[in-house]
């Protein structure tokens, strides 16, 4: 019942999670960092967003390709969604503007967990997907948190311009990246390969 009741925010939250606003958005905002002067941070951002792109891929690889029935292919969507949005709410807790800082990190963190649960309303996966998923980005938050400075130059407001740009440009362009297809593809085949 409650799910029904937010459907409709849950299906403007999930794009938050596609590659198409992830990715050009974490190019964005590690141009931003390193601008501000925060290259640990900017550095620390892309990698997270990488390896957490290339571990889903994989996943879902391996998943599709032998994978139980309950969990044929981990959720890109939050996995992408808990790399992006959960680095960002670090970002925003290290800015000196406390308040601003915590609220919008409670904001971000939030939106990675609306993404998990959209993609299983949206019965685009089941919930041990979207949970596998979401574990992949939480991983790589934590490589985030393993290489970035625990002080940053840039400002909440600049953060804040920079988010709601990257949101308007999205929504403007509808950009989106579909893997499942390839992947699935890539999977048949290394089936085929394995059984030969």
């Amino acid at each position: 019942m409650l799910l029904t009741s937010i459907q409709p925010i849950l299906e403007l939250v999930v794009v938050l999670g596609d590659a198409g606003f992830v990715l050009p958005a974490s190019c964005g905002l590690s141009v931003a960092l390193w601008t501000a002067g925060d290259r640990r941070a900017a550095v620390a951002f892309l990698a997270a967003v990488a390896v957490c792109g290339a571990l889903a891929a994989l996943a879902k690889i391996v998943s599709m390709a032998s994978g139980p029935p309950l969990l044929h292919s981990p959720s890109g969507h939050a996995a992408l969604a808990a790399a992006f949005f959960l680095p960002l709410s670090a970002i925003f807790m290290r800015v000196d503007e406390r308040r601003v800082g915590f609220v919008a990190a409670a904001l971000c963190a939030a939106v990675a967990l609306l993404v998990a649960v959209a993609r299983v309303a949206a019965a685009a996966h089941t919930t041990p997907e979207a949970f596998a998923g979401f574990f992949i980005g939480f991983a790589c938050f934590g490589l985030f948190l393993g290489l970035a400075p625990s002080r940053l130059g840039i400002g909440a407001p600049a953060l804040v311009v920079f988010l709601a740009a990257a949101v308007a440009l999205h929504a403007h362009l509808g950009l989106s990246i579909e893997m499942e297809g390839r992947l699935e593809r890539i999977a048949t085949r290394l089936v085929r390969l394995l059984s030969l």
